[in-house]
């Protein structure tokens, strides 16, 4: 749910008006002559940035008055005499790169400086504190960090103070107070501590406070002493608890407040009555509980409720009704009863309504169609019945409708109601209609549909044929019906079609040609630029019931996938279907599919999952398939299979289970699929019937013989293997008998490197060695799997990291991991000895380092460490002596700053990785690639 504020100016948009304002006004007056203090301070700034378009256009004039963001006034000294000097300094988004220079505090008739939305670094100046005549700063939008304390406690005019969306951290309990303080976002930072009654009290008319997206807790019990003037209140993403205090409904200024993301809980008092200016009241995602107080009838600006993940519980209060102005109206995931009987006649301004997960009964209420503005209906997840109301047809501003998990009834009435709301671009109907006809025809509408989902309904019949004229339908979900009939041929010709679901069914006939053409699973984000722009709720996938739902913010992010699975379908699989390759997912599991398997699927290069698992397929895998490097999840089994298994890329992560049922096939390692072909004998139906007696017995020797020979010389080397350390059957205790010769032959293979300690280490000796992968033995967690001590029978020590799972990832992860330790050695890196495949296990054996984790000594010794020593301005000791140049520090230490806002402890403040390229593309290294 997007917080919609666009009933008043946000702090941002306050700040940026209030720049342009300045720059307008510095901009009517003659360009004066530049003071050479102010001069010299501004020459200082631009020589501390390595980027940045000023640091040329700054360069070509004397003077600095004239330079771009610099605006001068004539400003009368203590001697009586006007002197020009620099009054604003104004460059937002002006890509400066570099640190902040203290240079700046010596621009003391400065009132206005705006440097957001940069890259700047480093802290924030301790001589800030000196800009006695500042009163507009902001410098949000960069990567800033450290304490701010004493860099703000001077600052006595100060009336904007905007430092969001940095890196600061610290208390806030020495930060002064500012009189004149009439707006403070601190938000998207690291600050901690409680909340600082200072805050509120130092200014009398304070008026916007955002101190949301920090590291704050304990009770707001500092909000006794803000202001009656108070009109903005953002207090989201922070671990504040306890109660609502008292005092909260005394500001009856307050137009916005917001505590989403708390551990808040309680009750919310009838005293929310008091606060009659509110437009904005958003308290989502805390444990509040109770019944909703009915005093909403005083709230007659109220323009925007949200109040989802919590326990509320009782009926919805009658007095909502009441406000008129009501845009956005959120219970979602409560514990809400009852019937909807919200009278919405007097809310025709309301544009979207979610009640979803709570434990409504009853109707669908018919007044909903006074509301010709709503966009977003979700009613799904309660236990609603009855049908949809004819009236609803009047909702012709719908984008998106849920109503699934009811017990709906009458799909046909409900179409035909539906497709006259000619906007609707999502219909969400799943888990209704229990058992009944899916209408063979619908009146002309659902031209703007792109989402359609009636599964898990029952449903009887065919793939209706007005599904044809939902031209920009790009997700379709009938699955868990009983739809008979084949598919269509004109599925393949829906051209934004990238998510189809008929799973599930009783579908016959062969797979269409035609699905093997659709053009919205030809390239990546085909057609999906407009399903990207419809805003609305979640949506989640289930594929069964004994899973948990996979949530989607909009439904272009939902994987191109074709699912077919659990029909009966017949024929081949087109080898045209490698031209889908965007497809991700491909389930013709459970049909009575025949003929081979086209080595063209190998070209499908972005596919994740393949199950073609029961069905009459013959032939082999094609041994292309190893190509398929994000091949995830894949199975054949239970066909007619026959050949080897390919055994590289990610076909060694694979289970068993992927290939059983078919008794032909086998995986070619060591070459047992060569030695069983060969000992099916190539004889002709001529040359059988001179066999005799003779030729039996002669065959029956030489076999005789032979497994006589390969016995004994497989004991003859496990007696002089383990004639002084016997082994106890301990693989017996560990491993069941494999199912198949393939699977005995590749169920363990260890592989030792020339640094190795133990040269004669055997499998058994490795596991036994860790106690079987015991729980105390675990040492630490490494990237896919944990990793175990173990007690070597050579007495020494080594680590050893356990893959486990059937994920092609972890599968990559071995590979790579062994192919570059086995490579790299130096005596900062920490030593492979070797690896070792067993059964689905993938095992690296590494030296055992004493002191404790890679992991630890990385994550929690060595990043503290860089922390303390940035914050003691000692960042020259974190780098090698060896990259440390003096004329390359300030680009160093942008690195630097970069490398830290993406070790921050809150996952949220980390940069996406898309920001993070970008900051490192607009460091600048002269002479030299970057």
């Amino acid at each position: 749910m997007v917080l919609l504020r666009c009933s008043s100016v946000t702090l941002v948009q306050w700040c940026f008006l209030a720049c342009l304002l300045c720059l307008s006004l510095g901009l009517d007056n003659q360009t004066p002559s530049c003071d050479p203090h102010d001069f010299s301070a501004l020459k200082e700034f631009a020589g501390n940035l390595t980027n940045g378009s000023i640091i040329t256009a700054w360069s070509n004039d004397i003077v600095c008055c004239n330079w771009i963001g610099v605006i001068c006034d004539n400003v009368t000294g203590a001697n009586g005499a006007a002197a020009s000097r620099v009054t604003k300094l104004i460059l937002p988004g002006m890509s400066l790169n570099g640190t902040i220079s203290p240079s700046l505090a010596q621009l003391d008739q400065l009132k206005v400086l705006n440097l957001s939305f940069n890259h700047l670094g480093g802290g924030l100046p301790v001589e800030f504190s000196k800009l006695k005549q500042l009163k507009f700063l902001d410098v949000s939008h960069n990567m800033l960090s450290g304490p701010v304390t004493e860099s703000l406690s001077g600052l006595q005019s100060i009336e904007v103070l905007n430092i969001s969306s940095n890196s600061f951290d610290g208390d806030l309990f020495q930060l002064g107070e500012f009189p004149h303080l009439l707006a403070l976002n601190m938000s998207n930072n690291s600050f901690t501590g409680r909340f600082i009654s200072q805050i509120c009290s130092s200014s009398k008319d304070l008026h916007t406070l955002d101190l949301s997206a920090n590291h704050f807790g304990g009770g707001l019990e500092g909000l006794d002493n803000c202001t009656t003037s108070l009109q903005q209140l953002h207090l989201d993403s922070n671990s504040f608890s306890g109660t609502l205090p008292d005092s909260l409904y005394s500001m009856s200024a307050l137009e916005q407040f917001s505590v989403s993301a708390n551990n808040l809980s309680g009750q919310l008092s009838n005293q929310l009555s008091k606060l009659s200016s509110l437009k904005s009241l958003v308290v989502s995602g805390n444990r509040f509980s109770g019944e909703l107080p009915n005093v909403f009838g005083n709230l007659s600006h109220l323009e925007q409720l949200v109040a989802h993940a919590n326990s509320f519980s009782g009926p919805l209060p009658s007095t909502l009704a009441l406000c008129s102005k009501l845009r956005v109206l959120d219970f979602r995931n409560n514990s809400l009863s009852g019937p909807i009987d919200l009278d919405f006649r007097g809310l025709s301004n309301l544009c979207s309504l979610d009640l979803a997960s709570n434990h409504f009964i009853g109707p669908l209420p018919s007044s909903l169609s006074y509301c010709q503005e709503l966009k977003v209906l979700s009613l799904a997840r309660n236990s609603l019945n009855g049908t949809i109301p004819e009236n609803y047809a009047n909702l012709t501003s719908l984008l998106f409708v849920s109503l699934s998990n009811n017990s709906l009834e009458n799909l046909s009435g409900a179409l035909s109601v539906l497709q006259q709301c000619k906007n609707l671009t999502t219909l969400v109907l799943t888990k209704n209609f229990h058992g009944e006809e899916i209408p063979e025809s619908v009146p002309a509408g659902f031209e703007s549909l792109m989402v359609l989902a009636l599964g898990n309904c029952g449903l009887k019949g065919h793939v209706p044929s007005w599904l044809s004229e939902c031209r920009k339908l790009a997700v379709l979900d009938l699955s868990w019906n009983h739809l008979n009939g084949s598919i269509p041929s004109w599925i393949g010709h829906m051209d934004s079609l990238f998510y189809l679901d008929f799973s599930n069914n009783s579908l016959t006939g062969e797979i269409p040609k035609s699905l093997t053409e659709l053009r919205g699973l030809m390239c990546s984000n085909c057609n999906r630029a407009n399903l990207a722009a419809i805003a609305a709720n979640p949506l989640f996938v289930k594929r069964n019931t004994s899973a948990s739902g996979l949530q989607y913010n909009q439904a272009s992010s939902f994987p191109p996938s074709i699912y077919l699975s659990n029909n009966m379908l017949s024929g081949n699989i087109w080898p045209e279907i490698g031209r889908l390759k965007a497809l991700h997912v491909l389930d013709l599991s459970r049909n009575n599919i025949t003929g081979t398997i086209p080595n063209t699927i190998s070209e499908m290069e972005n596919l994740e999952t393949l199950d073609l698992s029961y069905n009459d397929l013959s032939g082999e895998i094609p041994p292309s398939f190893n190509n398929l490097t994000f091949l995830a999840k894949f199975s054949v089994a239970h066909n007619h299979l026959e050949g080897p298994i390919p055994t590289g890329g990610q076909f060694l992560s694979f289970p068993s289970s992927s290939f059983e049922g078919n008794l032909g096939l086998c995986r070619d390692i060591d070459s047992p699929c060569k030695i069983i072909n060969n000992m099916r004998p190539n004889i002709s139906s001529d040359s059988s019937r001179k066999f005799s007696r003779s030729n039996v017995l002669g065959i029956t020797i030489g076999i005789g013989i032979g497994l006589a020979l390969l016995l004994a010389i497989i004991l003859l080397r496990m007696s002089k293997r383990d004639e002084d350390k016997p082994i106890d059957n301990y693989d017996e205790e560990l491993n069941s008998r494999p199912h198949r010769l393939s699977e005995a032959l590749v169920s363990s293979k260890l592989v030792l490197f020339q640094n190795s300690d133990c040269k004669d280490l055997t499998v058994a000796d490795l596991l036994k060695s860790t106690n079987n992968f015991n729980q105390a033995n675990i040492v630490g967690c490494g990237g896919f799997g944990l990793v175990y001590k173990a007690y070597l029978p050579n007495g020494t020590k080594a680590a050893v990291k356990r893959l486990s799972g059937d994920c092609g990832q972890m599968e990559r992860e071995f590979q790579a991991e062994v192919e570059a330790l086995s490579r790299a050695q130096h005596k900062n890196l920490v030593s492979l000895k070797g690896y070792c495949r067993h059964g689905n296990d993938r095992l690296l054996i590494y030296s055992y380092l004493e002191n404790g984790s890679l992991d630890y000594w990385l994550h929690e010794n060595l990043v503290s460490w860089v922390f303390q020593m940035k914050s003691e301005n000692k960042e020259q000791e974190i780098f090698d002596p060896v990259i440390w140049q003096k004329d390359r520090e300030k680009q160093l230490l942008e690195v630097l700053a970069i490398a830290c806002k993406c070790l921050d402890q809150d996952p949220r403040q980390r940069p996406s990785i898309e920001v993070v390229v970008s900051w490192l593309d607009s460091v600048r290294f002269d002479g030299c690639q970057q």
